[in-house]
């Protein structure tokens, strides 16, 4: 996938945070217009529907017509759990009290 590098780039470091499409094309292509910017579009949303399928991406709907569908990187679950030494299989040891 051709943009999957910037949209991972962009996403991956705000969990938890939804990003609008327009503002994802602006970085990946800060210059792109007409139909260059429509190009790149097309390329980020087949990025986005594979992180989604793979389960990496949330996507929320437009909430109405006209309005417009978010997506953010989905949170792992130790991210989620403050107690991840007690859960997590990680680490090939047991952690000291």
């Amino acid at each position: 996938m051709k943009y999957a590098h910037e949209v991972i780039d962009l996403l991956a470091p705000y969990p938890g945070r939804q990003f609008r499409m327009a503002d994802i094309v602006r970085y990946v292509a800060p210059n792109a217009q007409g139909a260059d910017r429509q190009r790149v579009r097309n390329g980020v949303l087949r990025v986005l529907e594979s992180l989604a399928d793979n389960g990496s991406v949330a996507v929320e709907p437009a909430a109405y017509r006209g309005g417009f569908a978010t997506y953010a990187w989905q949170k792992v679950p130790h991210e989620l759990s403050h107690k991840c030494h007690e859960k997590c299989h990680n680490i090939g040891r047991a952690l000291a009290p």
